[in-house]
Parts: C-alpha cells; sequence; structure tokens
C-alpha cells in the first residue's frame, strides 16, 4: 500500500515538472513576440506614418523570435538549457529516491498477484472437487434414500420385536411371581387348616374323655403315656397338651 502512494507521489510530481517545464517556454516565447512587435512598430510611425505604419504591421507578423537555449543571463528568456538541466536533475532525483521503493512496489505486486492467482486457483480447484461431489451425491440421492428407508424400516422392526420381546418376559416373570406367591399362600393355607384341624379334634377328644372316659380309663391312659414317654421323649408341645389330659380328668 506505502509503495502504491509512492507511485503515485511521483508520477504526479513528474507531471507537475513537465508541465512547468512546457509552460515557462511557452511564456518566453510569448514574451519575446509582443516586444520584437512594438520595436518595429514604433521605428515604423517615426519614420513614415502611412507608409512605414503598413510596413510595421507587416514585419510585425513574422516568425517569433529565436529561442534562447544558452545564454544564461538573459533574465526575459529563460536558457532552455537551464530548464533542461532542472528538469535532469528533479528527474534523476525523482529516479533516485524513487527506485527503491517503486522496484519494491513491483515487486510486491508481482508477489501479490502470484499469491492472489495461486489463491483463485485452489478455489477452482476445491469448487471443481465439490461440484464433483455433489453431482455424485445427486446421482446416489435415491439410492441413498432408498437404503435410509430400509434402514429406518429395519430400526423400526427391530425396535417392536425388542419391545415384543421384553413385553413377553416381563409376562412370563409375573406368571411365575403370582405362581408362587399362590403355591406359598395355598401352603400356607394348608398349613393353617391343618393345625386348625389338630386343636378341633384335640378339643372334641378332649370333650369325649371328659364325658365318656372313668377315673380308672383316666389313670390307666396316664400311665400308658407315661410310660412312652420314658421310652422316647416327645416335642414338648405335644408332652403339654398330653399332660393336660390327666389333669382335666382328674378335676372332671
Amino acid at each position: 500500500m506505502i509503495a502504491r502512494q509512492n507511485i503515485r507521489i511521483l508520477f504526479a510530481a513528474g507531471l507537475v515538472s513537465a508541465a512547468a517545464l512546457l509552460t515557462t517556454v511557452a511564456f518566453a516565447q510569448g514574451h519575446d513576440e509582443p516586444s520584437q512587435a512594438a520595436g518595429e512598430h514604433g521605428a515604423a510611425h517615426a519614420d513614415d506614418h502611412g507608409a512605414g505604419h503598413a510596413d510595421a504591421h507587416g514585419g510585425g507578423h513574422h516568425g517569433p523570435a529565436p529561442m534562447n537555449w544558452t545564454d544564461l543571463s538573459d533574465k526575459s528568456r529563460p536558457a532552455f538549457i537551464a530548464l533542461l538541466i532542472n528538469f535532469g536533475v528533479l528527474a534523476t532525483l525523482y529516479y533516485t529516491i524513487g527506485k527503491k521503493p517503486v522496484v519494491e512496489g513491483l515487486k510486491q505486486r508481482r508477489v501479490n498477484i502470484g499469491k492472489d492467482i495461486e489463491d483463485a486457483s485452489k478455489m477452482l480447484a476445491e469448487a471443481k472437487e465439490r461440484a464433483k461431489k455433489y453431482q455424485a451425491d445427486l446421482k446416489n440421492a435415491d439410492a441413498d434414500a432408498e437404503t435410509a428407508k430400509a434402514a429406518l424400516v429395519a430400526a423400526g422392526k427391530g425396535e417392536a420385536d425388542r419391545l415384543l420381546l421384553d413385553t413377553e418376559e416381563r409376562a412370563e416373570r409375573m406368571k411365575r411371581d403370582a405362581e408362587r406367591l399362590v403355591e406359598q399362600e395355598k401352603k400356607q393355607l394348608e398349613h393353617d387348616l391343618l393345625l386348625e384341624t389338630i386343636e378341633l379334634a384335640v378339643t372334641q377328644a378332649h370333650q369325649v374323655l371328659e364325658k365318656s372316659a372313668t377315673p380308672e380309663d383316666h389313670a390307666r391312659l396316664a400311665n400308658e403315656l407315661l410310660a412312652e414317654l420314658a421310652k422316647k421323649p416327645a416335642a414338648p408341645r405335644v408332652g403339654a397338651q398330653t399332660s393336660t389330659a390327666p389333669q382335666a380328668g382328674g378335676v372332671a
């Protein structure tokens, strides 16, 4: 960016110098023409007003005065060689001062252009690759859609099968649990009924014994029971029930 500004400044300065040179030369030539025409017109007017006036007009309209090429002492007409030297000095200064920035600017411009071309080439290659990929995807769009549909159907079927299997396993587990609970309740009920039946039978047997057995029968049964208990120890509960029978009979 700086190099571009330097180039523009140098170019503008060169144009200004060239314009100044051309303007100075034109001004010098235009200044000489009126001076020479006025001198000739005055001389002719002094000699003869009529013919001299015509001669002065005729002589005043000849070609421009010669250009001052090398006379540096003439202040009215700057020497062309001086202007040329000034222009050469300015051009030399511009070249000396602006050569390096201009060269560097051109080099940097070349590098930037090469980089831009390289980036554009990469972008073009990437765009072509993407275009090929998109075209291939468009060609395979129908096949991909069918594949995706089949995959979704398979996934849904697999999910349905899994849910059905889980439901069956849960139902089977609940069935086993229910059967086990029913079996436990059945066994508990049978056990409770057996205990109630035994208690009822014992109670009825006590009642029958209390009504029909005599004291001798009670004493004989007690002796037999004691003899059996002496041979084989019985359970505490059974012994307690057996021991209560003679007491009940004795009281009766």
